[in-house]
């Protein structure tokens, strides 16, 4: 497990740590301090420096260009604009930013360098900006580290789809050894991605583990079904799974009962999926009550310590903190896998706070967020 992370000219941090991680880490702080950015250089960092993580993460924040529209009406590709990445938005040659643990998986740079004229990843597209300068992912310390090669950028730091099409497919050795990862956002985790984890669920004989989640909103729900050949599914959102309750042999569809069943189920399924690795969760709190929010907090730390898994965890809500103190309290084995971090970009570290320090800070009325 990592017991640190330190940034450096990444995003709104020029440089920043947090240290004494524990196995479940809640993040908080005020808006735009930054909580959202740590996870994802923890899923960039973890992913081995996968470029493909790197595009993934600038288009759900919308830092994205949109190209040429296509032949098909409606049809623009996007292009991710890396150059959010770094700090203050300074983008040029020379420019870089680092992230990096003190156990497992390391550290890793990402650095603008001048552009090799030769490189076979150099396209040609007249409806396209040219390529002027390429990013290089800098991993110290590995045997294999340029197998990920220097990728072509514009100018303003736009990176093409064909790129990484091209280059991903390619990344073998260390990549692939990687540790497994899941990150979850509000609007994360459609019933096609989460049927896939209850493949794995249903092989290893775990459904139980899944249902008991899910049975924190509903006590009556007695099985969970995804119809992964169900046209359904082509209607997006919540399409496409069911539920059944006890001593009726009619299902029904997961949407009719909120955003928080979802929550649950995507927290218990993500939780199986990340066995051994990292589960990282923006606004864990969303669509659930704060009246179930210990529960929420024993499922997801049993589940943690149950998957050997690491998590960290954002949130804004006071409730979702006061749910972690009644943990603290009510359950005192869990207490040492317990962290808050509190994350103010305007220090140089964050604030951690453990068991003992969460329950005085509830008690006490304490700001934590």
């Amino acid at each position: 497990m990592l017991s640190t992370i330190e940034l450096e000219s990444y995003r709104g941090f020029e440089h920043y740590r947090l240290g004494g991680l524990s196995r479940v880490n809640l993040l908080v702080g005020k808006n735009n301090c930054g909580k959202t950015s740590v996870l994802e250089a923890v899923h960039f960092l973890a992913s081995a420096g996968s470029p493909e993580v790197l595009a993934e993460t600038a288009r759900l924040r919308g830092e994205i260009v949109l190209g040429p529209e296509t032949r098909e009406p409606y049809s623009r590709r996007w292009r991710a604009d890396i150059s959010h990445f770094f700090h203050r938005h300074q983008f040029g040659r020379g420019a870089y930013f680092r992230v990096s643990t003190d156990q497992g998986l390391g550290r890793l740079a990402v650095r603008v360098v001048d552009l090799d004229l030769h490189s076979p990843l150099l396209l040609q597209n007249p409806e396209e900006a040219p390529p002027a300068l390429a990013i290089r992912i800098e991993i110290p310390g590995d045997s294999d580290a340029r197998a990920i090669p220097d990728l072509p950028v514009t100018a303003e730091g736009v990176l093409s789809p064909d790129i990484l099409r091209r280059v991903v497919p390619a990344l073998v050795t260390d990549r692939q050894r990687a540790p497994s990862v899941q990150f979850i956002s509000p609007d994360s985790l459609e019933p096609r991605s989460m049927s896939a984890m209850w493949d794995r669920v249903i092989k290893d004989a775990r459904e139980s583990e899944v249902i008991r989640a899910v049975k924190i909103l509903e006590p009556d729900i007695a099985n969970i079904f995804f119809l992964s050949g169900d046209p359904s599914y082509r209607a997006g959102g919540r399409a496409g799974v069911l539920v059944a309750f006890e001593g009726t042999r009619r299902r029904h569809p997961l949407g009719s009962y909120g955003e928080g069943m979802r929550r649950l189920l995507a927290l218990s399924l993500s939780l199986i999926q990340a066995e051994g690795g990292i589960l990282l969760v923006d606004e864990i709190d969303t669509g659930l009550h704060y009246s179930i929010m210990g529960d929420m907090w024993r499922l997801v730390v049993e589940g943690a310590k149950q998957a050997n898994v690491q998590v960290f965890a954002t949130t804004h809500s006071l409730d979702c903190v006061r749910g972690l103190a009644w943990l603290c309290e009510n359950y005192p084995s869990l207490r040492p896998e317990l962290s808050i971090q509190k994350i103010e970009c305007e220090l140089e570290e964050a604030v951690a706070l453990h068991a003992d320090r969460i329950t005085l800070a509830v008690e006490q009325d304490m700001e934590v967020r």
